[in-house]
């Protein structure tokens, strides 16, 4: 009996956690904030967002000596930022990297999402001491 209590639980907050993760950001409040990454190193790049604690949603793989500009996009009224998915849905972003691909998380420059007022950056990333370093 006390499995099957066990079972009900888990399934119950598995269901929560699945509706928590799907919710999205309103598209109509959001303004594009442009982030370019050049990879002025020899080895590729990947960049992603940690999208509702636990997933890594892939935002640009970067060849090296070429460059991309990521879609995020940032809610001034909430101080949500937010990637759009292959779906079109808006999906709040809780920090975003980029690494070495392959080994993304491992060698990642954190990306600085600021909450107040974010402006357009433009970095230029490449590999050191086994870690990416944007400037």
């Amino acid at each position: 009996m006390n499995s099957n209590l066990l079972l009900v639980v888990a399934c119950g907050l598995g269901l929560a956690v699945s509706a928590q993760a799907a919710e999205t950001v309103d598209k109509e409040k959001l303004v594009a904030v442009p982030m370019e990454i050049r990879n002025s190193g020899t080895a590729p790049v990947l960049c992603q967002a940690e999208i509702a604690h636990w997933f890594a949603m892939d935002l640009a793989h970067i060849a090296p000596d070429a460059s991309a500009t990521l879609g995020l996009h940032f809610d001034a009224a909430t101080g949500t930022w937010a990637a759009i998915n292959a779906r079109g849905e808006a999906l709040p972003v809780e920090r975003a990297w980029c690494g070495l691909e392959g080994r993304t998380f491992e060698t990642r420059w954190d990306l600085h999402l600021v909450r107040d007022q974010p402006k357009a950056q433009a970095l230029e990333c490449s590999a050191d001491n086994d870690r990416l370093t944007c400037r």
